[in-house]
C-alpha cells in the first residue's frame, strides 16, 4: 500500500491538531490481547493443501531465478505470502486457502522483499508488476484442495 504525502495544506492540519495531543493518546482498544491469541490460533487451523504450497514455493523461486531480480524472495517470504493467503481465507470466512488467495496477495508481500536489478530499474520495471508478470508463468493448481 502507497499512501503517499499530503498536500501541504492537509500536513498543515496534520500539524495543528498534533501540536497539542497525538493522535494516538487518544486510542482506546478495540480487540483484547486474548481475543488477538484466539484470532492467531484460529487463522493457523486454515487449511492450505500441498499443492497451493507448491505454488507458493514455485513463485518464490521464479523471483530467485528471473533475470530481472537481484535478490529473490527468500524462504521467510514464501512463510510469509502463505500465512497471509491463510489469513486472507480466514476473514473471507472459507477453512482453506484457494490459489486465488495466493495470487492476490502475492503481489504485496513479495514486491518489498525483492531486490530488482539496477538495468530493471532503469527500464521503468516495478517489483509490483514483475510479481504480477511471474504470476502469469507459473501454472495455478487446478485440483480440488478441500481436506
Amino acid at each position: 500500500m502507497k499512501m503517499g504525502y499530503p498536500d501541504p495544506s492537509e500536513e498543515m492540519e496534520v500539524l495543528t491538531r498534533a501540536q497539542l495531543m497525538h493522535p494516538i493518546e487518544e486510542l482506546e482498544a478495540v480487540i483484547s490481547l486474548e481475543e488477538v491469541r484466539a484470532l492467531q490460533q484460529e487463522v493457523k487451523q486454515v487449511y492450505v493443501d500441498d499443492t497451493i504450497k507448491r505454488y507458493i514455493v514455485d513463485l518464490a523461486n521464479k523471483t530467485r531465478n528471473h533475470p530481472n531480480v537481484y535478490l529473490g524472495a527468500s524462504p521467510r517470504g514464501s512463510i510469509a505470502l502463505m500465512k497471509a493467503a491463510q489469513a486472507y481465507a480466514f476473514i473471507n470466512a472459507r477453512e482453506y486457502v484457494l490459489p486465488d488467495d495466493v495470487q492476490y496477495l502475492a503481489p504485496f508481500v513479495f514486491s518489498h522483499r525483492i531486490i530488482l536489478k539496477s538495468e530493471a530499474k532503469y527500464d521503468g520495471i516495478s517489483t509490483e508488476e514483475l510479481v504480477q508478470n511471474i504470476l502469469t508463468k507459473i501454472p495455478v493448481p487446478v485440483q480440488r484442495l478441500v481436506k
